[in-house]
């Protein structure tokens, strides 16, 4: 234990030299794929965590970063057999190289389709509980056209930076964007009440929302604040006495006879159509939340993005009608 600290507190006395080298270096080329093992090195929070990543030897990770600190004049990691952190160095390459990395390795896929505008790959993230039926119809539609085209979906209700994820397009509900990011109003998503036709013949028809003997909804407070607005006279929603991350699961449970789901009109259209499901109290709620397409910039709305963008607008506004 004496030696694994005593490594670390030297690393540390040289963390503030490291620091000024890395800022008065001589330049030396720097290779990009050292650059990018760096920044997997960080995110994954270590040498093998990274190797493993990136499908890469413990050993090529390692002589990457060697060769980058070589470059660089700075070790970027205080390192023992048992311990890792950064240097003030490797804090300072990472939040300076990140998100300019991203937007780099972006240019150059870009410019190595130019022959072929559309193919490569479209990044895409949408809330957890986004109906996954639209964006699958979306995606299905684009790709009848333009089959090169790779999709990557990521369902999170985190609100992932777009850049040094290398995201294309993200679909956000009430989220706070950076000031660079380029914002459009897609469609207003609307809301009801849902119960399985079964569950209304044995349970009845509630007369107010208070008196729903099992509620099924969201479990995401900024969420509900949204569609608290809809309610009448100030009223706020009762505890849900089911409450999920994922709309698809909520409707799964009001469909098996749980009891009433807050759920997305779109997502019950065909049950609604076929008589599985009707709408309760929805006299007393109807509620609406708008949707907002989110890129990066300007600047990283490609053809093809923006010819996504259209089909996927397309589909969301045939939802929300």
């Amino acid at each position: 234990m004496k030696a694994h600290s005593s490594a670390l507190e030297e690393a540390e006395k040289d963390d503030q030299n490291e620091h000024s080298s890395l800022a008065h270096t001589d330049a030396q080329p720097i290779d990009l794929n050292s650059l990018q093992t760096f920044v997997a090195v960080v995110r994954a929070g270590g040498f093998a965590a990274a190797a493993r990543e990136t499908n890469a030897p413990r050993s090529s990770v390692s002589l990457r970063i060697r060769s980058l600190e070589a470059a660089l004049g700075a070790r970027l990691f205080k390192r023992s057999t048992r311990a890792f952190a950064l240097t003030a160095a490797g804090r300072e390459l990472y939040q300076r190289s990140a998100g300019a990395l991203a937007l780099l390795v972006n240019a150059l896929r870009g410019v190595s389709g130019a022959d072929d505008p559309y193919a490569g790959e479209i990044r895409i993230t949408l809330p957890a509980d986004f109906p996954v039926r639209i964006v699958a119809a979306a995606i299905g539609d684009f790709r009848n056209d333009h089959p090169n085209v790779r999709f990557e979906v990521s369902l999170t209700n985190d609100v992932l930076d777009l850049i040094s994820r290398d995201i294309d397009i993200a679909l956000r509900i009430g989220a706070a964007n950076p000031q660079e990011a380029l914002i459009k109003g897609a469609i207003d998503m609307k809301f009801g009440l849902y119960a399985s036709a079964d569950y209304v013949s044995s349970h009845g028809i509630p007369v107010d929302i208070r008196d729903v003997s099992t509620l099924i909804g969201p479990s995401r407070p900024e969420l509900l604040r949204l569609l608290s607005r809809s309610l009448p006279g100030g009223a706020t929603w009762p505890a849900f006495h089911v409450a999920v991350d994922s709309f698809a699961l909520a409707r799964e449970l009001v469909l098996n006879h749980q009891g009433i789901g807050l759920l997305p009109e779109a997502l019950c259209r065909v049950e609604y159509a076929s008589g599985l499901v009707v709408p309760v109290l929805p006299e007393q709620f109807s509620g609406t939340i708008r949707l907002h397409l989110t890129y990066p910039s300007r600047a990283d709305l490609s053809a093809k993005v923006a010819d996504f963008t259209r089909v996927f607008e397309r589909h969301l506004a045939a939802a929300g009608r």
